[in-house]
């Protein structure tokens, strides 16, 4: 009897035949679907690669651009403008023309260094034949040469001065692209020899002197001969890469014979290509399957180089249509024979595992206890029966509760992984040798350097010393070593420097013994933080401590110092007004009001630093000031400084204090001036800034948004690092002894941040310092300016309350000698006994810092619930009874002592003539109700 096909062979042949005829219907849809799809995509790769060249190319043109921006900007343009335009003149800003021509060469110079695909840099003048000024050029070997001026063409800039005079101010104009000579043409080298010639495309700017008039033209020349060469091997090996000009012409062509320089070249690109007549006028195209002169289609991307309104030229890649099949076809064709291999292939594997499948379960779990013997997964029978399948029930439940217990542990460890992971302080397990056997990502993220470099272990990539960060810290006295000597250790500070870098973590150990179930040590478990900016918090902590007890220590000082003062002022004021006719006694009190002045400025100098000053702040206009203060420096800063102003004329109003903006101003120049002994050239500069999020990120006393700025820079000798550092503190001064108190930028800064603005100085040595100011810009227009009124006294009665006995008695003479009636109080108490006896006066006048528990703040509120009352306030600190954040409160009339006569008359007038004073709300009341009954 014939044995037919088996199950297993039947299903077989089933599986292999399904397996081929669904390879062949998916190798045919491909077929029908790919060659739309390979067009479509080789087309947006052809966009993209054109658009990218495009981009490489206008790089070029972008950096020469910002070149020739920064060039207008570079030390010494204006003298060397200045020294061309006036043959008289020999010397400006401390050099010769041939100096600040040498200069600027060499700055030039390095600029075409580094940048290989640009020939030259020219300065051009207008005058003298459009003759170079200054020029530095790639030669044919590479090097770079500064033109000698004997060496300078006097012809050669005309084309260019021509571009360029039709610029504007800051218009950068590019011209097309052009085909010049490499080396001087020969009778050996033809004219449209292409080893003799380089494309190259100019961008020009115009130049001006000070005065705005042109001057001539700065330019740069781009050899394209690289850029071009680099088109010769485009990304798909069957395209074509052609660049053209504006009117079609071929710049490069592949085909080209003179390493694809196409010059002379007989066709254009709309004589090949005549479906881009389009894409030449409008310079648009999108790319698409065309028709070339002969009748073959290719796919086309045109992408044009804009400058400006300007097209110097254009990018066009071409493949033809059968290319951009081709490559997906085969790749097709081989897809399809892979497939329908595997397909085959798998049929087979599951004919063979389906008659594996039929095998006895004997064999199944013989292998099944093979495999877990070897380490392998256990697979046992389902579907045994018999002494087999009770034993494989039995093994399958043993080997379960096995698993279980291993995916326990698992899981304990990967939690454990998990936990030390996610862990921001440094744990490491430390075994009886004292070697570390584990430790977490955040223990090796401590110990290895800024850069990522770290050692094989702790011990080579680190080195410890204790809190002072000098004395090394013992090996036993580690706390993992004291651990295992059984030391419970708790927030032990030491610091940590990586070896081979400067990173330096101050840091604090906590660590515990491991003991066994014995009771003996087997280990330690150290944790670290990194407190270094706790510490940093600590120390800038200390430091506003510090500084605000200075600033407390000052205010008491100002307070009594100004008392003093006002006394001595103004009796030396007295003294010159009586003794007019006595020249020599004249002389004595000028010396004493000179004197008196100078303690002054030292206690107001005082007051900014500790940011006590009370300001008066306005709206108004930064160039303005910083005229005024050009104006005033002139005839006192010396003839050996060169005083420039660059003043933004769009620039916002600023809400400042004008007269400590002058005074702060009149500091730096003072500063600048002694950096500057041998002469040198002192620059104001005015600006609208944006302080942006992230700048503020850096700076964090910083609010994002706009400000006003002003710079100040001077070309003096500079500050060291360490002398920068300490800029800022008060009292600090690189003068010789009594050449300076210390207290001049630090009077710059306190008002700065007072006045809610922020200051930024940046120096090197041998190269000068600027100062940058960034104000508090105004949200109104400026405000207009106080009028100046004559001394005036008058007639009513003032109650006069000042504790100070000298001051007191001084200002009654004061207000007497100006017509007035007075009525003195030593403090507070007196002057409400007076008030509540019902006495007369028109003014009240208090010192505002007074014993007996009542500032002159509180003596007004007082005042005014008893009866409607004027107040004027004096003082020479005013502990913020009156200011608050910097400021004085609305409606407060302040005058600081010390006083002249001038001032007190003036305040005076003005307080008499305002509304009476309101006391604050939540304080009136009970009082003024029983005073009115």
């Amino acid at each position: 009897m014939r044995k037919g096909l088996t199950l297993s062979t039947r299903l077989a042949i089933l599986v292999m035949s399904t397996a081929m005829l669904t390879a062949s219907g998916v190798g045919y849809l491909g077929y029908r679907n790919i060659a739309p799809v390979a067009i479509e995509r080789t087309l947006a790769g052809l966009d993209a690669n054109a658009s990218w060249q495009v981009r490489e190319l206008s790089h070029l043109v972008n950096g020469a651009t910002a070149d020739l921006m920064g060039f207008r900007q570079i030390i010494g343009i204006d003298e060397l403008i200045e020294l061309s335009l006036d043959p008289s003149k020999t010397v400006a800003g401390g050099g010769s023309l041939p100096q600040w021509r040498e200069r600027i060469g060499h700055r030039l110079a390095l600029e075409l260094e580094n940048k290989p695909d640009f020939a030259r840099y020219r300065l051009i003048g207008v005058a003298n034949q459009s003759r170079d000024i200054v020029r530095v050029e790639r030669l044919a070997n590479g090097k770079i040469r500064i033109v000698p001026d004997d060496q300078l063409a006097f012809a050669g800039g005309r084309e260019i001065i021509e571009l360029g005079m039709s610029a504007k101010d800051g218009e950068m104009l590019i011209s097309n692209v052009e085909f010049e000579p490499i080396e001087q043409p020969s009778a050996k080298a033809p004219q449209h020899d292409a080893t003799a010639l380089r494309p190259i495309i100019r961008v020009v700017t115009p130049v001006f002197s000070d005065e705005g008039a042109r001057f001539g033209v700065l330019a740069a020349t781009i050899d394209l001969r690289r850029p071009f060469e680099r088109l010769r091997d485009p990304v798909r090996a069957s395209s074509k890469i052609y660049v053209v000009d504006d009117r079609g012409h071929y710049l490069f062509h592949p085909d080209a014979s003179r390493g694809g320089l196409a010059i002379g070249f007989p066709s254009t690109l709309e004589q090949d290509f005549p479906a881009l007549a389009e894409a030449l006028a409008n310079n648009r195209w999108a790319p698409a399957v065309i028709e070339s002169r002969n009748g073959d289609r290719f796919g086309v991307a045109y992408q044009p180089m804009n400058a400006g309104t300007e097209t110097p030229l254009a990018l066009v890649e071409a493949i033809a249509e059968h290319d951009m099949i081709r490559g997906p076809m085969l790749a097709w064709a081989k897809s399809t024979l892979v497939g329908g291999s595997f397909a085959v292939l798998v049929a087979i594997a599951l004919a063979v595992a389906f008659a594996r499948s039929l095998a006895r379960p004997l064999s199944e779990m013989t292998r099944a206890v093979e495999s877990l013997s070897g380490g392998g997964p256990l697979t046992l029978p389902r579907n045994a029966g018999g002494e087999i399948g009770v034993l494989a029930q039995a093994f399958s439940s043993t080997m379960q509760e096995s698993r279980e217990k291993t995916a326990a542990l698992r899981r304990e460890k990967e939690i454990f992984e998990s936990i030390m992971n996610a862990m921001a302080e440094a744990v490491l397990l430390v075994d009886t040798e004292g070697v570390i056997v584990y430790e977490n990502p955040a223990a090796v993220a401590l110990r290895t350097s800024p850069t990522g470099i770290t050692g094989p272990t702790w011990e080579t990539s680190v080195e410890s010393f204790l809190a002072d960060g000098v004395t090394p810290l013992e090996v036993d006295q580690r706390p993992g070593r004291r651990a295992m000597r059984g030391e419970p250790i708790d927030r032990f500070e030491f610091v940590v420097h990586v070896l081979g870098s400067d990173k330096i973590v101050d840091v604090s150990g906590n660590a515990r013994p491991i003991r066994e179930a014995d009771g003996t040590i087997s280990g330690a478990v150290v944790v670290f933080s990194d407190v270094s900016e706790l510490k940093e918090t600590e120390r800038r902590l200390h430091q506003s401590q510090k500084l605000e007890a200075i600033g407390q220590l000052t205010g008491g000082v100002a307070h009594d110092f100004n008392n003093m003062l006002t006394v001595i002022s103004g009796t030396a004021e007295i003294l010159l007004d009586e003794l007019a006719d006595r020249p020599d006694l004249v002389t004595i009190a000028k010396m004493i009001d000179q004197a008196a002045e100078r303690g002054a400025d030292l206690t107001r100098q005082l007051l900014a630093f500790a940011r006590k000053q009370p300001l008066q702040p306005r709206n108004i206009d930064v160039n303005t000031v910083v005229s005024n203060i050009k104006q005033l420096l002139r005839p006192t800063i010396g003839e050996h400084i060169d005083i420039d102003v660059r003043l933004d004329p769009a620039v916002d109003p600023a809400l400042i204090d004008p007269s400590q903006l002058s005074s702060a101003l009149l500091n730096l120049a003072v500063n600048a001036r002694d950096a500057m002994p041998g002469g040198g050239k002192l620059l104001f500069e005015t600006a609208n800034v944006m302080l942006d999020d992230d700048y503020a990120e850096h700076h964090p006393e910083v609010k994002p948004g706009r400000y006003v700025m002003i710079a100040v820079s001077d070309s003096g000798a500079g500050m060291t690092p360490d002398v920068l550092e300490k800029a800022f503190e008060p009292f600090f001064t690189t003068k010789s002894v009594g050449k300076g108190t210390g207290l001049g930028l630090s009077m710059v800064y306190g008002f700065v941040k007072q006045s809610n603005g922020h200051i930024q100085i940046y120096s090197e040595e041998q190269h000068g310092t600027t100062i940058r100011l960034y104000l508090p810009r105004a949200d109104s227009d400026v405000d207009a300016l106080p009028s100046i009124t004559p001394i005036e006294g008058g007639t009513e009665t003032i109650l006069l309350v000042e504790d100070d006995e000298l001051v007191r008695n001084f200002a009654l003479a004061q207000l007497r000698g100006l017509g007035y009636r007075t009525i003195p109080a030593a403090d507070g108490t007196a002057a409400l006994a007076e008030v509540r006896r019902g006495t007369p006066f028109d003014l009240l006048l208090t010192d505002i810092i007074m014993p007996g528990g009542m500032n002159g703040r509180q003596l007004a509120d007082a005042v005014a619930r008893l009866r409607p009352v004027k107040v004027l306030y004096t003082s020479g600190y005013t502990e913020n009874a009156i200011m608050h954040h910097g400021r004085l409160d609305p409606g407060v009339l302040l005058l600081s002592k010390p006083f002249r006569r001038a001032d007190l008359a003036r305040l005076v007038r003005a307080a008499l003539s305002r509304a009476d004073h309101q006391p604050a709300e939540d304080e009136a009341g009970p009082e003024r109700k029983s005073a009115a009954s």
